[in-house]
């Protein structure tokens, strides 16, 4: 896939237009273990970049990975996988000199993965698919959760509910998708708990984050998941052009997608896609990954088409019904 720009902004309706008629049913990505995904003889280095697109729950994906990469080695003799931190930026840049990682794990605003990603076989995962072939897979996500310490979630207005804005995500988009119309005030995630926490606000939008901040100051809330749509996906791609590190990195992925390493996500608050992490434990963060999400933002849109979708949904939330429509058209 490297060198196709029609993930740019240029031709996104055409594209858009493509995975909709690819995906008629949406469901969450998915990653079947197939005969091709099971580990070969492959014995050298694999190099993972990882790059955090949207703000997560608690401790570290990079570190979540490189657990899940020591396990991988167990059961391959021969096999060392090195995972590195990236920014978009910093991995845009060494891509860009021709450093090519085996794989990248990333969320939105890495369109530029699409220019190297390689099919994955064995993947079903409709937001990172292009002409009926998937190039990444999701291996863990969020969600937009609406918290009430008091409330019902009978009266939401823009008086008196707050929208969080992590890093990464589009709560106004999350808001406007379900219905919600008014003056909101949106401010970064820090601020907007900070706020919500000192009363100023009966209702908060927020993330799978701010479960975590609750927990540790042993606040106490209610939760509301929103389904309606969601973007705060972590996906990951296989780049390499060599056959054997291909296969052995169909592996890694058909690990990290597993039932065991999806249910160890509860070590980074983060939600299971393809097995639940939170089957056996209650409270809020089973039932915001029991709410699947009803449409999803394309893996691979660049920083453009994002910001014309948040501007868009802050459109739509001001009352332009035009601005619901062009939301739409951006989901899968």
């Amino acid at each position: 896939m490297k060198g196709n720009k029609k993930w740019r902004t240029a031709g996104l309706s055409l594209l858009l237009a493509a995975l909709a008629a690819f995906c008629a049913a949406i469901a969450l990505p998915a990653l079947a273990r197939t005969e091709a995904a099971q580990p070969r003889a492959y014995e050298g280095i694999l190099r993972v970049w990882h790059i955090d697109g949207f703000e997560g729950g608690k401790g570290s994906r990079a570190s979540f990975l490189s657990r899940a990469a020591r396990a991988y080695e167990g059961e391959r003799e021969g096999l060392l996988l090195m995972v590195s931190a990236h920014t978009p930026e910093s991995a845009a840049a060494a891509l860009a000199e021709g450093r090519v990682p085996d794989m990248i794990s990333y969320g939105g605003g890495c369109g530029f993965v699409a220019d190297y990603a390689r099919p994955l076989a064995g993947a079903d995962c409709p937001a990172a698919s292009f002409g009926g072939r998937a190039y990444g897979a999701a291996w863990c996500r969020g969600g937009y959760l609406l918290f009430t310490a008091e409330g019902d979630f009978s009266d939401i207005s823009a008086d008196n509910t707050l929208l969080s804005e992590g890093r990464g995500g589009c709560a106004a988009a999350a808001a406007a998708l379900e219905g919600w119309r008014g003056g909101f005030a949106c401010l970064p995630s820090a601020q907007a708990y900070r706020d919500f926490v000192a009363g100023k606000y009966r209702y908060m939008l927020g993330t799978q984050r701010d479960v975590q901040r609750f927990l540790t100051l042993g606040v106490q809330v209610r939760c509301k998941p929103l389904d309606a749509y969601c973007d705060l996906f972590q996906y990951i791609s296989v780049c390499t052009e060599d056959e054997g590190r291909y296969a052995a990195c169909l592996g890694f992925i058909s690990l990290l997608c597993g039932e065991e390493w999806q249910k160890n996500l509860t070590q980074i608050g983060m939600l299971g896609v393809h097995a639940a992490a939170y089957r056996e434990e209650g409270g809020i963060l089973r039932e915001a990954e029991e709410a699947v999400p009803l449409r999803v933002f394309p893996a691979f849109a660049d920083e453009e088409a994002r910001e014309a979708f948040a501007a868009a949904a802050r459109a739509a939330l001001a009352g332009d019904e035009n601005g619901v429509k062009k939301l739409e058209n951006y989901l899968v």
